[in-house]
């Protein structure tokens, strides 16, 4: 198995979990949670027919646009093992999650946690993802340590064991 078919997998995954879920996008639209694998989406360069002459004249337009894309989880791969030559392979895996809530109260660290709950929850019921990647303890969540209204983050250390390649060669 290789560690990119698990973080594909485990995106769809999310993707399942959170499927009731509705959050604040900057637009102030309640959306579905975004999932990314490896990366947020990079800026793609505006068509120049698409922009104003008048402020490209002036420099007040700018060259690159992105999706906006949150809320949102990114789904790293952090790091593996493969402790010999008999032992599975442990992946870890790291969920950075970012939203956005504009409200005075600042409770958005509320929803961050709902998030880590539901996905907790998920793996503590049933350990086996698509049948081919176990669940390995602990499992690890922060939140953010500084502040930065109207944006929150966390983020989820997962780690997987993927079944083991066995030895084939007969003259070993």
């Amino acid at each position: 198995m290789v560690a990119t078919f698990l973080q594909s997998e485990l995106a769809d995954e999310l993707k399942k979990i959170l499927s009731d879920l509705r959050l604040k996008n900057p637009q102030g639209e309640r959306v579905s949670i975004n999932i990314f694998e490896q990366l947020l989406p990079m800026p793609e360069p505006l068509d120049q027919g698409e922009i104003a002459p008048e402020l490209l004249e002036n420099g007040l337009a700018e060259e690159q646009t992105a999706p906006d894309p949150y809320p949102y989880i990114l789904v790293r791969i952090a790091d593996g093992e493969i402790e010999d030559e008999n032992s599975a392979q442990k992946v870890n895996l790291t969920l950075l999650i970012g939203i956005y809530e504009p409200d005075y109260d600042k409770q958005g660290h509320k929803d961050i946690l709902n998030i880590i709950a539901k996905i907790y929850e998920r793996f503590a019921k049933f350990p086996v993802l698509n049948g081919k990647y176990t669940i390995q303890y602990p499992i690890l969540w922060t939140l953010q340590d500084e502040e930065s209204y109207p944006f929150y983050f966390g983020g989820v250390n997962l780690a997987f064991e993927i079944a083991a390649v066995r030895r084939e060669d007969p003259y070993s």
